[in-house]
């Protein structure tokens, strides 16, 4: 699975400025998370965070967003739970690779 450019992500949930922002911000701590999972296990995690990182940074982004485009808050929410829902995922995986 490849992570989604900034544009992509903008194009699926309809995001904004803040939108962007917290999907750029979500995707570095994604990769921070991965990094460091593989300096203390050495090896990459079977699953990435970063995708599910950048959604849940990009959903928080469209709840600001929504204050100028309350259309945005379907999607926001939509958003948030998927990447919560990956982030869990990628836990379960990579606790049993550890």
């Amino acid at each position: 699975m490849r992570s989604l450019t900034t544009a992509e992500l903008t194009t699926v949930s309809g995001g904004g400025l803040f939108g962007n922002f917290g999907s750029a911000l979500g995707q570095a701590i994604g990769q921070t998370v991965d990094l460091g999972y593989t300096a203390i296990n050495g090896h990459a995690p079977a699953i990435s965070t970063i995708n599910a990182a950048a959604a849940l940074g990009n959903g928080i982004g469209l709840i600001t967003d929504s204050v100028f485009n309350p259309t945005n808050i379907p999607s926001a929410v939509s958003q948030m739970g998927a990447g919560i829902a990956g982030i869990i995922v990628a836990a379960k995986a990579n606790k049993a690779t550890a």
